[in-house]
């Protein structure tokens, strides 16, 4: 482990519940987008990903119930956020593999609307959080 400051967590309760992996992730989160954006429509750009967009990709997995049932779109996101971060501390994610999934999935162009960007991300963000969820101490049945 090459990050001093990170520790093993034991469940994925205590994950999304890290407001410094969230803080950590929402600039991963970011950045990535921000690059598998770029990469599809060909020009450099920086996006802040909706908490919404993030929302929706978790409530649609397993690990939404370790969230409580009446979290609002701000925590669903920083939840989502926290587990990328999780991810990609472990050495379970580069930028480069994170990006690449993206990219694979962001069917958008430069004529997309804001509201199909937002589902085709939030599929996009869906799809890898359920191709990581082996990574997460108690999501690996």
């Amino acid at each position: 482990m090459m990050w001093g400051f990170f520790k093993e967590h034991s469940s994925t309760k205590d994950i999304v519940r890290n407001k410094g992996l969230a803080k950590l992730g929402d600039s991963l989160v970011n950045f990535c987008y921000s690059l598998a954006k770029s990469e599809v429509l060909t020009k450099p750009t920086g996006e802040k990903v909706r908490d919404s967009v993030l929302a929706r990709a978790i409530r649609d997995t397993p690990v939404y119930a370790s969230i409580g049932r009446r979290a609002d779109s701000g925590v669903a996101a920083d939840a989502y956020e926290a587990i990328m971060a999780y991810f990609w501390l472990n050495g379970n994610g580069t930028i480069e593999s994170i990006v690449s999934n993206l990219v694979q999935e962001l069917d958008i162009d430069s004529d997309s609307s804001r509201k199909e960007e937002g589902e085709i991300a939030s599929r996009a963000f869906r799809k890898l959080l359920l191709g990581g969820m082996s990574f997460l101490p108690d999501q690996s049945e």
